[in-house]
């Protein structure tokens, strides 16, 4: 049996095949084996079979209008008990997170208490189906109009939870559906489908089981788009624009690598690069805030690199279920591009602090410093426990490159708020201005649902099949 599997068995049998060696669907709120067997192996090896669906009618077949009549009050309350169910397992649910992506145990507990700490917050995701404001209308009438938006909330939602956060995702997309009168459809991200069903095991044991399924496909192509009224998705831009092609209401979280702009002395420069290492290295470098990429003024560059060196030589890379600081990279293609990254790099003059090692799905962490404008790592995504570090002699020659980083979803920026300010006005994503608390910043937004941008600014997005707008 593969350890996975068993510790899914401990949370919730009933997801198990009878022969211990897969996971079976949930529809509307049941356990299913019925389809197709398609092996997964983990990056950490531990193998087993999911069961794909032939049945997607009946997956999407939930009863929106009966849930409908369930009162936002009582929804939520529904959700209070599904966060003391995650509560009774959070141990055995971080085990399975770690064994299947790869995350330290550590990481693994704090994406379950994230999950915990969202559902308590489920207060935020609910609105009327309308929002009134007064005032005049762009247009030459006397008198006040009053006007209000009328948001319908009919359908299925489609939740599309990161591999890289699965158990988050799931509750956070699921919670925000379930909570505004919408049933949910969890489709797992391969490699991640254990973790998925320990968040719907939380949720299917509630008085929302029933409006609840999980299906294990291969594409969102086999979707039938004319069921699904609203999309939650943890994802890339790609993603999100392919997405839209086939859905009207897409609800994304796009957030992925971070960089750092260094143009004025941190107060303590040893705590800042023990802290832009750990995020470098989470869950191998391939966690949604982890930084990528430091762009500083070369004195305070050299420095910040001599303490990043000093601390990623203390790491050891392996098993995160056996203590290991740095796992593993989700396929071996990622490793493979990661090398060849670094080698472009340091062919164009970058020095590599450090080997960078390959072994299987493993890579060790590296430091480049000195990286130029001309380096591919620069101006692409990169999932591997990499720093690549660029040294400048202005800060308007940082500001300038990081106005063109359009990898990097978000900027700290140490500097005045002028600094700052500049940087914001120079790209789109998130400018967080540097302080001690900066770096839990990134985390937090990854933890919500939609662009955080306007979380943060307007309030969450919540789903809607239509709107409409009313004047009177």
């Amino acid at each position: 049996m593969s350890l996975v599997v068993d510790l899914l068995r401990s949370i919730d049998d009933a997801l198990v095949t009878e022969d211990g060696r897969g996971i079976k669907n949930v529809i509307a709120g049941m356990s299913r084996d019925q389809g197709r067997k398609v092996w997964v192996e983990t990056p950490l090896g531990h193998r087993y079979y999911v069961v794909v669906t032939q049945d997607l009618e009946a997956a999407f077949d939930l009863r929106y209008d009966a849930l409908s009549l369930m009162s936002p009050s009582d929804r939520l309350e529904v959700l209070a008990e599904a966060s003391d169910t995650i509560d009774d397992y959070k141990d055995v649910i971080a085990k399975i997170i770690s064994a299947e992506t790869g995350k330290r145990l550590p990481d693994a507990r704090e994406e379950v208490e994230a999950s915990q700490s969202f559902i308590s917050q489920a207060q935020e995701l609910l609105s009327s189906r309308g929002t009134t404001t007064t005032g005049r209308p762009h247009f030459d009438l006397s008198g006040e109009w009053t006007s209000a938006q009328v948001i319908v909330r009919e359908g299925v939602g489609l939740v599309l939870p990161p591999f890289t956060s699965p158990f988050f995702g799931s509750i956070a997309g699921a919670s925000t559906l379930l909570a505004n009168g919408m049933p949910a459809v969890v489709k797992p991200p391969w490699q991640a489908s254990a973790s998925v069903a320990a968040a719907l095991s939380a949720l299917r044991e509630t008085d929302l089981g029933d409006f609840l399924s999980m299906i294990n496909t291969s594409s969102y192509g086999t979707l039938p788009a004319e069921e699904v009224a609203s999309v939650v998705l943890f994802g890339r831009e790609f993603t999100y624009r392919s997405l839209r092609r086939s859905f009207s209401n897409v609800i994304a979280n796009c957030s992925g690598r971070a960089a750092l702009l260094l143009c004025a002395e941190p107060k303590d420069v040893e705590g800042l690069a023990k802290k832009v290492v750990e995020s470098a290295v989470s869950n191998a470098g391939q966690a949604c805030g982890s930084v990528r990429w430091v762009l500083a003024l070369r004195g305070l560059g050299e420095d910040l690199v001599d303490s990043m060196q000093d601390y990623i030589s203390q790491l050891s890379v392996g098993d995160p279920l056996e203590g290991k600081d740095v796992g593993p990279l989700r396929t071996r293609g990622l490793v493979d591009r990661a090398a060849k990254l670094v080698s472009d790099a340091t062919s164009r003059g970058a020095r590599a602090l450090g080997e960078a090692r390959a072994e299987g799905n493993y890579m060790s962490p590296v430091v480049l410093s000195e990286v130029p404008r001309g380096a591919e790592i620069l101006w692409g995504d990169v999932e591997a426990p990499i720093i690549s570090v660029s040294l400048y002699d202005d800060c308007s020659e940082v500001v300038q490159t990081v106005s063109m980083l359009n990898s990097a979803t978000s900027v700290i920026v140490y500097g005045g708020l002028s600094t700052a300010y500049s940087v914001a006005k120079s790209r789109t994503g998130a400018v967080v201005w540097g302080r001690d608390d900066s770096f839990e910043l990134l985390k937090a937004m990854c933890h919500v649902v939609g662009d955080p941008a306007r979380y943060f600014s307007e309030g969450p997005e919540l789903p809607a099949s239509r709107r409409a707008l009313l004047l009177f």
